[in-house]
């Protein structure tokens, strides 16, 4: 019932947020409406929008488990919106059903208060800053982290089974996680040979350790050779000619910007260092050692969205985050005189959750997603169909609708049915009719059109119409009362 309560609860309301995201803020194409529609009865070769690019999505990430989603989406009753809403709400249980199994099977908070305190750790621990940062601007990243934190709770608790099934989940996600588990696991290595601890007991670590590093390294040499132009790491990292970009004064600035920006990795991060200190205990730290090598990369990075490390693109530092409460079980298990407290466990992991969630420095918001408003203010099931069904008709309804300029908001509701000249900011000329969602990115610049005449509010919908066909027209394509 507990874990139940504790994967329920995030997933329910990052199901809601999404929603709320694309119905009510306006999500935007690139990168929600993309995600969604590579999950959503697409083909194995994962091809994005004509909009976007129309090619495969393995020329920039290998991600076998969207293929997956995708194959599973043509036999689930939902929407593209919905199945993106679902997998991110899953991400975010997956977050806490491994930190709520870490605290009952490994330190025993199976009855009583401190289950429920070991619950309510879990659930807000899926809420911490990081994953909030995240979801503001939603990716499939996540799931990697997920499925890597169950990976390495399941290492600790010595079920191999669960770790292999996890760890083989969390490198489908994308072609680096391999690296990355790599990285975790060669840290703990390291502090087992630091301490004594016997090559045979850190075998398990060693081959996992191994397997990511030879997946990754052979999943981007095949890319690299299937796509010899297509170099997501030489346009993101590297730039032209590489490492051109790198100045005493951009990695000034983006320290700064660090600063300002990832308090909710800093913060935890220094507390970490200082437990670390305090308790003799080298293994809290290991996971903010494993990042560094990640962050450097991105601290010398090409593109400026990498360089400050936006959103997902620090989604190994939420595994960082909870690694402290795998520590202390760690170095219990190789020096059982070291005494564990399992109250402490989860209220030391409550601790290190608040202090991500400090509000200082800035937000990187993107969507403009509010909360708590978006957890309590979803679109209802009504508002979804009526609005799905009028993006469907405005598509179909183009030799009605003249010239057509639609926001990206409505783009990314529907991303297979608008070519890129009919998206605003890409279209040219004067627009016959121009759709847009009420407060969506595009909504401030598209009611700026002027020599449309016609204004109208599709009912039950957030969606906005500005032509200069007659409003008779627009009832005739079913998108307006």
């Amino acid at each position: 019932m507990a874990a139940s309560v504790v994967f329920g609860v995030p997933f329910a309301l990052f199901y809601r947020l999404i929603l709320f995201h694309f119905y009510v803020r306006g999500s935007f194409l690139l990168d929600t409406g993309l995600l969604a529609s590579l999950m959503w009865h697409n083909t194995a070769a994962l091809t994005v929008p004509a909009s976007t690019g129309g090619f495969s999505f393995f020329e920039q990430h290998v991600s076998p488990i969207l293929v997956l989603v995708s194959a599973v989406s043509y036999w689930l009753p939902l929407t593209m919106p919905q199945l993106f809403a679902a997998f991110v709400g899953l991400c975010h249980g997956i977050l806490a059903l491994a930190v709520l199994w870490l605290l009952v099977s490994g330190y025993g908070l199976r009855r009583g208060r401190p289950l429920a305190l070991a619950a309510l750790a879990s659930v807000a621990f899926a809420f911490n800053g990081q994953a909030i940062a995240i979801v503001r601007y939603p990716h499939f990243e996540t799931f990697g982290a997920a499925c890597l934190l169950l990976f390495f709770v399941a290492l600790v608790l010595e079920r191999r089974i669960i770790a292999v099934v996890a760890f083989l989940f969390a490198i489908a996600t994308r072609e680096d996680v391999g690296l990355h588990a790599f990285g975790f696991l060669a840290v703990w290595v390291s502090l087992n040979w630091l301490q004594g601890v016997p090559w045979r007991q850190s075998r398990w670590i060693i081959g996992f350790a191994i397997a990511g590093l030879v997946y990754s390294s052979s999943v981007l040499l095949l890319q690299h050779h299937a796509f010899p132009n297509a170099s997501s790491f030489g346009r993101v990292y590297l730039g032209d000619p590489p490492w051109s970009q790198v100045s005493v004064g951009l990695v000034a600035d983006r320290l700064l910007g660090w600063v300002w920006l990832h308090c909710a990795i800093i913060v935890p991060a220094a507390a970490a260092v200082a437990w670390s200190v305090r308790t003799h205990n080298p293994y809290i730290v290991a996971a903010y050692i494993a990042c560094l090598p990640w962050a450097l990369l991105h601290l010398l990075a090409a593109s400026d969205l990498a360089g400050l490390m936006f959103g997902y693109y620090a989604y190994p530092f939420l595994i960082a985050l909870a690694w402290p409460s795998l520590a202390v079980l760690i170095q219990h298990r190789q020096q059982p005189a070291v005494t564990v407290q399992p109250t402490a466990a989860a209220v030391c992991l409550l601790g290190m959750t608040a202090l991500s969630l400090i509000p200082v420095g800035g937000a990187y918001n993107p969507g403009w997603i509010t909360l708590p408003e978006a957890f309590v203010r979803p679109p209802s099931a009504t508002q979804q169909a009526l609005t799905d069904r009028a993006v469907a008709a405005i598509a179909s309804g183009r030799p009605l609708l003249g010239r057509l300029v639609v926001d990206t908001s409505i783009a990314a509701l529907l991303p297979r049915a608008f070519p890129r000249d009919e998206l605003a900011g890409s279209a040219d000329g004067q627009p016959d009719t121009v759709v847009f969602l009420a407060e969506g990115f595009d909504a401030k610049r598209l009611r700026a059109v002027r020599g449309l005449p016609v204004h109208e509010a599709v009912p039950g919908t957030a969606i906005r119409i500005m032509t200069d066909r007659p409003a008779s027209m627009l009832r005739e394509i079913g998108i307006a009362p």
